[in-house]
């Protein structure tokens, strides 16, 4: 007589020999099932002693089989405004990043990647595998870089798929309630305000330190202001470290979004003594032709502050590896790295033309190391045209979780591509679009559509006159030197013809409308209104103290609410303070020279509003860095 098990969770039958159970299972529950010769003749026996000896024998294995059959953990490494050529991998011979050079030949290393010309806007299509625009976001700032709470994040549909999720570091994607991350997925967040710390879109009490921002940063955790000790890139690795120590059951993703090297340049001695000898005086550094080669005094004194910059992500990048295996946690989890536009100053970048904010390859061209789980090829190189709306998809492929069927996405999964499992056949017909300006969309500033190896550049086009393109073989011209709007005039129109489409379909999403802070004490108790989120026209001049703007707001819950201005620096006694949100207005004039004024119990119904807040004095009018609004009798 033969002895078999039935296990109810994948239907599979495994033989038993002298009631031992040689198979590894992750549930406890299983019939029990003796056959004889006869296939048609089976009984069920339960017996005592059978059931006692395999249960502990299931249990005893349970706990390392529930490790194996756990979906993957995944790490996303995020670095700001650092460039294809700034590492040891990528041909540098200046900068020191051995561990991310160690981690590159462990990797898939994809070298055919593309991100957004700037930070907000990559960060929306990562999350989501969408076009930034169809988010909302569209900008860094003037009321552009919140993304719509609509928008389903890869947090969210890892959530809820059992995962714990959370973000250290830069979010830029909306700083009040419902747009932060903890709205967006993510359980756990330490993250700066705004773009970037000591921004005007940042907590105040970063901001007014100019010169010391990245130093003992105040931050939100969990929407609660904090401060914290350190050098900010040391800082949100202390919490990544802790993040991981804790992870002891639940599959997690952590995303790492580290806000350096972007402005302001500053570090710590240790890193900036590593790069004050740097000349730039090798054959590289004056290789004819190369941009860098233009590079002036200012662009060697920036280089050798972002090198310690990245120097000492390159660090802390170590510091979070050594953890994963120090946790047992390196051998099931997908590690990402990656950058999110390319380099803001002239230096080195491997000889891709344009820097940060322009669709050129060198703002939009970077590199994405891939690897662990057991899912990827160790030390290869990938050149398939691949890109950040392509992430999501393809993270949700490898942890094997079903893409929600409501979701509307333009990126494609990647994952049999980065595993060499599929080859380049559908390389010619891959499309992708690509824009960015300062302000709104507009079909023909700084925008690109891709297809197969030809790439349509309108940096500041006319429709009418098709040669004020450009049009590129990538496979032929990775560098974009030479212009084949000539020679190649019908693959142009072509081009423009689908950039057209896709523009005009992105036009009309309904995110693209501005969108409106909440202001529900329920959620939020203290709403800081920033420069980040002001709209109206000039608010480019966000540093400056005449700049005028407004917020959109949507008031919750009808009440009273008190409005505070702050500004960076005394206001002169005498001043008018205005404050008029939605047709009411109210003003005071400042008894004492003062930078804080507060408008108290101003009863608002429930709906929406635009809120302005301004100075009136003899030096003109000028407009308050932060707005912070409270409810309350």
């Amino acid at each position: 007589m033969v002895n078999w098990i039935r296990l109810l969770t994948g239907g599979c039958w495994v033989q038993v020999r002298n009631f031992l159970l040689p198979y590894q299972i992750d549930r406890v529950n299983i019939f029990l099932i003796l056959h004889d010769q006869k296939p048609n003749s089976c009984h069920f026996i339960l017996k005592t002693f059978f059931l006692q000896s395999l249960l502990l024998s299931s249990l005893a294995c349970f706990s390392a089989n529930a490790q194996t059959a756990r979906r993957p953990n995944i790490l996303l490494i995020i670095t700001d405004d650092h460039g294809y050529g700034d590492f040891g991998f990528t041909g540098n011979p200046h900068v020191k990043t051995p561990h991310i050079d160690e981690l590159a030949a462990k990797s898939v290393r994809l070298t055919n990647f593309h991100v957004s010309p700037v930070c907000a806007p990559t960060r929306a299509s990562l999350l989501t595998g969408r076009y930034h625009q169809r988010t909302g976001v569209h900008d860094t700032y003037n009321g552009g870089a919140i993304m719509a709470t609509e928008e389903v994040t890869l947090a969210e549909i890892l959530g809820k798929n059992g995962y714990a999720t959370g973000i250290v570091g830069k979010w830029h994607l909306g700083d009040n309630y419902p747009f932060r991350p903890s709205d967006q997925g993510f359980k756990y967040s330490l993250v700066h305000g705004g773009g970037g710390i000591g921004q005007p879109g940042d907590f105040y009490e970063n901001f007014i330190r100019p010169d010391s921002s990245y130093f003992d940063p105040t931050l939100a955790e969990n929407d609660k202001k904090v401060s914290r000790k350190g050098y900010c890139s040391d800082v949100f690795t202390d919490q990544a470290l802790t993040f991981l120590k804790s992870q002891k059951t639940d599959p997690f993703f952590l995303y790492v979004s580290y806000n350096a090297p972007h402005t302001p340049l500053q570090l710590p001695a240790k890193y900036e003594e590593m790069y004050k000898d740097l000349k730039f005086d090798s054959a590289l550094d004056k290789q004819e032709g190369s941009p860098w080669a233009k590079m002036t005094d200012k662009d060697k004194a920036d280089a050798r502050k972002v090198y310690g910059m990245i120097s000492n992500i390159d660090d802390n990048i170590g510091r979070i590896l050594q953890e994963l295996k120090a946790q047992k946690l390196e051998e099931n989890t997908i590690v990402i790295f990656m950058t999110d536009n390319g380099n803001q100053q002239l230096r080195f970048n491997t000889g891709f033309r344009g820097l940060k904010a322009t669709v050129y390859e060198g703002g939009t061209r970077v590199p994405l190391l891939i690897s662990g789980a057991g899912l990827f090829p160790q030390n290869k190189e990938n050149a398939n045209f691949t890109a950040h709306i392509d992430l999501l998809p393809t993270l949700l492929e490898a942890t094997r979780i079903l893409l929600p069927k409501e979701l509307k996405l333009d990126g494609k999964s990647a994952l049999k591509h980065i595993q060499g499992k599929q080859g380049n056949a559908s390389a010619s017909s891959r499309t992708f679009y690509n824009a960015w300006n300062r302000g709104w969309p507009e079909p023909y500033r700084n925008a690109a559509f891709y297809s197969g190896n030809y790439k349509l550049v309108a940096a500041d086009a006319e429709h009418a006159n098709l040669q004020s393109f450009g049009l590129f073989d990538l496979e032929k011209d990775p560098f974009e030197k030479n212009n084949l709007i000539c020679s190649q005039p019908q693959i142009a129109r072509q081009l423009r013809k689908c950039l057209d489409s896709v523009y005009a379909d992105i036009s009309a999403s309904p995110h693209l409308y501005p969108r409106r802070i909440i202001l529900d004490p329920a959620h939020e108790p203290i709403s800081i209104l920033t420069r980040q989120d002001l709209l109206g026209n000039g608010v480019n001049a966000w540093m400056s103290d005449m700049v005028a703007g407004y917020w959109l707001v949507t008031v919750a819950k009808e009440g009273y609410y008190h409005f505070k201005s702050i500004h960076n620096k005394p206001v002169l006694k005498g001043t008018r303070q205005l404050l008029r949100v939605g047709a009411l207005q109210r003003s005071d004039v400042l008894k004492d020279e003062t930078s804080t004024h507060t408008f108290n119990k101003i009863f608002l119904k429930k709906g929406d509003y635009q809120i302005e807040s301004w100075f009136d004095g003899k030096d003109g009018v000028a407009m308050p860095y932060y707005l912070e609004v409270s409810a309350g009798e």
